[in-house]
């Protein structure tokens, strides 16, 4: 079974998608023929270190094995999880008596209590600690995956810009050659504490992100 671990791409207050129609049925052409104008961090995409600087490595040097496999799923239980700041400690409780794979999905449900086309979910979202930043790079993964917004700032990057420093996943992990996967979601209904995870961004050179159609095949 595959579970469908992306956000549809349509509309959203945060993302101004522009969608055309370039030949269509309707103005008597013989083919319908789409044009999209998009972000390459818009929606579910991953990140490559070219992001935060011209000197860290871009999508060519990552092979599709290097955020391709198996996945441990931390799933970060708390009574309430809006604007918790997760924890070195909590994560080691998710990950408690589990062999963790060379990808690890962040798990919180964010999704499940708050649509992600409302503004709380990016302004009320739980976020990673420094500390816990930390402890998923002494974890060595290749990759890592969330299903909220995993930097407090990202609340902030409709207000003012927001430098790389400011985030620390990225510049602790990215930078570290751990690859960002960000703003997944159903990690629930993965079912299990493992999967096989796959992450397909479009085959562009020499980029710094690209949106994703990430699944779990349980």
């Amino acid at each position: 079974m595959f579970v469908d671990l992306s956000l549809p791409i349509q509309s959203h207050w945060r993302y101004p998608l522009k969608r055309d129609m370039v030949s269509s049925f309707e103005k008597g052409d013989a083919w319908q023929v789409s044009e999209f104008t998009m972000k390459s961090h818009w929606f579910s995409h991953i990140d490559f270190p070219r992001h935060t600087g011209l000197e860290y490595p871009d999508s060519d040097q990552f092979p599709l094995e290097y955020y391709n496999g198996r996945a441990s799923v931390l799933h970060v239980k708390k009574q309430r999880i809006a604007m918790h700041a997760i924890t070195r400690e909590d994560l080691a409780t998710a990950a408690m008596g589990k062999h963790l794979h060379p990808i690890l999905l962040i798990r919180t449900d964010w999704g499940l209590e708050t649509s992600w086309e409302t503004k709380a979910f990016w302004d009320d979202a739980p976020y990673l600690t420094d500390d816990a930043i930390l402890w998923i790079k002494e974890q060595n993964p290749t990759a890592v995956a969330f299903d909220f917004p995993q930097d407090y700032t990202i609340r902030l990057l409709q207000q003012r810009a927001v430098a790389p420093e400011e985030q620390k996943t990225h510049t602790i992990l990215l930078r570290n050659n751990i690859l960002l996967i960000e703003y997944l979601t159903n990690f629930h209904a993965i079912g299990s504490d493992e999967c096989e995870f796959i992450c397909l961004p479009l085959n562009f050179k020499q980029i710094d992100g690209c949106p994703v159609r990430a699944v779990a095949r349980v």
